[in-house]
């Protein structure tokens, strides 16, 4: 009896698990959002590598259009994500849209058999990272949440953007407008939406236990 009530002791004492549900929902996706995979415009440096990967195996496709996220969470405990790759292929950047959380690394590889100087100026990150030829990368840890976008100080038409969600709650927009958010505390938070065309914000009221539908977010 002494051991029951022991351990019903230690139990009440420790922090109970918050409920969660999923936030799901659309944003509409106008021309200039789905400008973005745009590949029909003549590239000389196209064919040289096609979509094939360091391993010789085809590239995942890049379809991601934009990045939903809980803007109000505290970040969560544990260690940082490990680093991603965002590759310099065709004179593209590949992925076009990177999100990923802060506190996480990219590694910008140059796949091409031309130089790159991959480059920013936005507020959350500045940074230059020089020249460097094919098979070479460097790389930047990314601390402050926002939108950072990157171009090539060499080939002008080059961008693309990463976007730095504060926590692990968020999720990619495809080509349909469609959003899913897992593991959302219960409660009422602060929606928002980033995409080619600007941001959206809503308010949504997540339920302890299964889905929290939003209305389609409008431009």
């Amino acid at each position: 009896m002494r051991l029951l009530l022991a351990l019903a002791l230690v139990a009440s004492l420790l922090p109970s698990r918050a409920l969660a549900g999923a936030v799901e929902g659309t944003a509409a996706l106008g021309a200039q959002d789905l400008a973005i995979h745009d590949t029909s415009k003549p590239n000389p440096y196209v064919g040289q590598l096609g979509s094939v990967t360091k391993s010789g195996a085809p590239s995942a496709p890049d379809t991601c259009y934009g990045v939903a996220w809980i803007a109000d969470l505290a970040p969560a405990a544990g260690p940082v994500p490990a680093p991603v790759r965002m590759d310099q292929m065709g004179q593209r950047f590949v992925p076009r849209v990177l999100p990923i959380v802060a506190g996480q690394t990219v590694e910008f590889h140059n796949s091409d058999t031309v130089y790159h100087n991959i480059f920013s100026y936005s507020p959350p990150k500045k940074f230059d990272l020089g020249r460097y030829p094919k098979g070479k990368s460097r790389s930047v840890t990314f601390v402050k949440a926002g939108a950072v976008q990157v171009y090539c100080d060499i080939h002008s038409d080059m961008r693309a953007d990463i976007i730095v969600a504060p926590t692990r709650s968020f999720a990619t927009i495809g080509p349909s407008g469609r959003f899913r958010i897992e593991g959302v505390e219960a409660g009422t938070h602060t929606l928002k939406v980033w995409l080619p065309s600007g941001e959206r914000t809503t308010v949504v009221e997540v339920p302890s236990r299964g889905v929290a539908l939003v209305p389609t977010l409008m431009p």
